[in-house]
């Protein structure tokens, strides 16, 4: 299966952008002043809605291609990958807001459960986005009838998989680090 060279450079560009941004906004650089907290705290809550909503159309849009229909299929696809970018949007605005919060629950929950889930969540998330990118500029960019000539299908089904438990655990992390700590 080619892989289609202006989907590989769109996903190497935007991938790279993300995780500078990213990086920059997680080395430990202080968020501005804010004043009040309405906003910072606000912000969990609606990215823990938004990965749940995405979750559920990814799987929604899995199931989808599954049973043949290509339409809802990219429908659900791209209404995941539309809520996944408004997370991106919101999760920097809450890093940028220095709303970066420490569990504070048991030390053990916080050892072996937490801190595990985290991590797994994190490099699932990582690993995500250039799938993620891919198989959506393909999808794209790419005649219906010609996507399964494209890596299309095979990058997509790991991307479902890894996308998928890295929205779990992103909503997991959320219930243990706002309502168990």
């Amino acid at each position: 299966m080619p892989v289609s060279k202006p989907s590989l450079y769109f996903t190497a560009v935007v991938t790279l952008a993300a995780y500078v941004v990213l990086g920059y906004l997680l080395a430990g650089r202080e968020g501005v002043a804010v004043h009040g907290d309405g906003l910072v705290s606000l912000l969990p809550h609606a990215i823990a809605a938004v990965n749940t909503a995405a979750l559920i159309t990814l799987r929604l849009g899995y199931r989808a291609v599954r049973m043949g229909r290509i339409g809802r299929h990219k429908i659900f696809m791209l209404s995941s990958f539309t809520l996944i970018s408004l997370f991106l949007i919101m999760y920097v605005l809450r890093l940028f807001l220095g709303g970066v919060r420490e569990y504070g629950g048991p030390e053990v929950l916080r050892l072996f459960i937490y801190l595990p889930a985290l991590a797994v969540h994190l490099i699932l998330s990582i690993v995500s986005v250039p799938l993620v990118l891919y198989n959506v500029s393909t999808g794209l960019s790419t005649p219906v009838e010609e996507v399964a000539g494209t890596g299309h299908r095979g990058v997509g089904r790991w991307a479902v998989r890894l996308w998928s438990a890295s929205l779990a655990l992103g909503v997991f992390v959320y219930l243990m680090l706002n309502w168990l700590s």
